[in-house]
């Protein structure tokens, strides 16, 4: 019972690997709207990390792709909003490589 309820609350992203819909999240973030705002539009719980999880792994990849040190940039990491534009920079400079390496999540439907 319990492993449906999860199944119910979230979308239907079944990865741990990286899809364009970890962009669309930090694309969000970027954009101004709260976690809360995000996981309530995109049917996560309250409670749940996915937001924070996600766009960690998106800012992970642009400071790779940038050769910046992760522990440098913790700040950066923790608090993605106080430097929206020096993130948005970076998103926009590496989108397309970004995009190359990112999954569809239509790829992860039951349906298909």
């Amino acid at each position: 019972m319990k492993n449906n309820a999860i199944a119910i609350t979230r979308p239907t992203l079944k990865t741990k690997g990286f899809s364009t819909h970890h962009i669309d999240i930090f694309n969000l973030i970027l954009r101004g709207k709260t976690n809360r705002e995000i996981n309530e539009m995109l049917g996560y719980t309250k409670r749940s990390h996915a937001v924070v999880d996600h766009s960690r792994k998106v800012m992970y990849k642009l400071l790779a792709l940038e050769e910046l040190c992760r522990k440098d940039h913790e700040d950066r990491i923790v608090y993605p909003r106080n430097y929206q534009f020096w993130w948005k920079k970076l998103l926009d400079k590496h989108m397309q490589a970004l995009l190359s390496v990112a999954i569809a999540p239509s790829f992860y439907d039951d349906n298909k």
